[in-house]
């Protein structure tokens, strides 16, 4: 009976006959041929298209927003990541569970911050203050860099007209730019849209004459989104609802910020500005023509996102690199578009009063700094400091408060009213616990540092002992 090691030995042998038919008699036949494949097929390069920007998100809610119409239209471009904000949309409508959110209000949602502040807005009602594409402006003031101490830093910004009329934001631009000037920014920004479009197009015609069936789909279905776009910047898709009712209290309030990172941003306005503010949300009106509009950018977008990663490996190669530069131009050319609309939109709020407070060692030398000595339009004369938990509630910090009013009452010019200043801190120096004394004779130094009246720090001794006033 044939053993084990036969049987392998002969399926041995069967297998490399078989395999040996493969290759050629001898080397000398070796010959190097290109594998010819006329299949569909796919590879990484395409998701270029799609990757992740978190500007694409910022981009389609200025887009659908379009709230400095009458200034400038914002274009949204085939940028990198460009189509995912309608994916999205579409995922949104077909998977949410309550659709009577508009998927256009969560994405202007995204793009909007929420503050938590502290404030006396309607007795303290209001506990958050949006900023969005609204109130770009205020961008710069929140992100101002702080010293080296920045708990003891303030920026103090005006909120005197939040949402100023088309009409005054135009006279605004004229008077601070220039109508030449603005006209120059605002048709470069409509060039960059138009140049985009140029792009899609030649990319389209370039796939009829040459043939390509791949690159004439993505490039026609690119720039059917393209044109989805520019008919939705001709509208304002989602607007700012403000409330109907606000009572119109000219008295002025106070919202303080305090960041994360360091630094405190207090927003100062009448009653009726910062509860508008705080009250405002986005809202999407139906009707047959923005719901057109909407389902049109949407589609296109979502079909131009799968296009990208079907057929741009099976374009010809010249076009693969028109497409991505495309990609290219319009990222860095959106960059150049936000930073032009920064401009446009600072200089259309007219004059911004705004100051800082910097470089302070204790917080209460802020505090006094930002009463006394910054602009007349930003100084914190009325901001109760300890009852919004901002300043421990002791009776020092709440007798210096009341110091800080007084002096801020004085109608007298500096120089006459020295003598009078130092009666009140006397004053207030008396009225305060004895445990008290060390830190109310700090104070007391710091309010004439920003006054004025002291050039170093020795001086107070002199100071304390004008009119036979004893040093306390």
């Amino acid at each position: 009976m044939p053993s084990l090691s036969l049987y392998f030995s002969s399926l041995l042998s069967i297998v490399g006959l078989a395999q040996a038919e493969k290759f050629p008699q001898s080397l000398t036949d070796l010959r190097a041929q290109l594998k010819s494949d006329g299949g569909v097929t796919f590879d990484p390069l395409g998701v270029a298209a799609v990757l992740y920007n978190p500007r694409v998100d910022k981009s389609a809610a200025r887009l659908y927003t379009q709230f400095d119409r009458g200034l400038f239209i914002w274009p949204h471009l085939t940028m990198i990541g460009g189509t995912l904000p309608p994916m999205q949309m579409l995922v949104e409508r077909l998977n949410a569970t309550m659709k009577w959110i508009h998927p256009s209000i969560k994405l202007c949602a995204q793009d909007t911050t929420m503050l938590p502040v502290r404030s006396d807005v309607s007795g303290n009602v209001f506990r958050q203050l949006p900023l969005n594409l609204s109130n770009a402006w205020l961008t710069g003031i929140i992100s101002f860099q702080t010293s080296r101490q920045p708990g003891n830093d303030f920026a103090v910004v005006c909120v005197d007209a939040m949402y100023p009329s088309t009409d005054e934001r135009r006279k605004n631009v004229r008077q601070q730019l220039g109508t030449l000037r603005w006209l120059l920014r605002k048709w470069t920004l409509d060039s960059i849209c138009l140049v985009n479009g140029a792009m899609l197009m030649t990319g389209m015609v370039c796939g009829i004459l040459s043939a390509d069936l791949w690159a004439f789909t993505l490039f026609l279905l690119y720039s059917s989104h393209w044109l989805a776009s520019v008919l939705i910047s001709f509208t304002s898709m989602v607007k700012i609802h403000k409330p109907d009712r606000i009572k119109d209290d000219p008295q002025d309030r106070y919202a303080v910020y305090e960041r994360d990172e360091g630094g405190t941003v207090i927003f100062k306005g009448p009653q009726r500005e910062l509860e508008e503010w705080a009250r405002s949300t986005w809202e999407y009106d139906r009707n047959w023509g923005k719901d057109f509009l909407h389902w049109f950018w949407t589609l296109s977008g979502t079909f131009s996102g799968i296009s990208s990663v079907a057929c741009m490996v099976n374009m010809k190669g010249t076009l693969q690199l028109a497409f991505l530069g495309v990609l290219v131009y319009s990222s860095l050319a959106e960059i150049v578009a936000t930073r032009i609309a920064r401009q446009l939109q600072t200089k259309a709020h007219g004059r911004i009063y705004a100051d800082k407070v910097l470089n302070n060692d204790t917080r209460t030398k802020a505090i006094i700094r930002a009463t006394l000595e910054i602009s007349t339009e930003c100084r914190l004369r009325d901001l109760n400091w300890v009852k919004m938990g901002l300043l421990p509630p002791m009776r020092v910090f709440e007798k210096m408060q009341e110091l800080l009013r007084d002096i801020s009452d004085t109608k007298q010019s500096i120089g006459d009213r020295r003598a009078e200043v130092q009666k009140e801190c006397d004053a207030f120096i008396h009225s305060v616990d004895p445990s008290d004394q060390e830190l109310a004779e700090r104070i007391v130094k710091e309010v004439m540092e920003a006054l004025g009246f002291l050039q170093d720090v020795g001086a107070v001794h002199q100071l304390n002992s004008i009119d036979g006033t004893p040093q306390s």
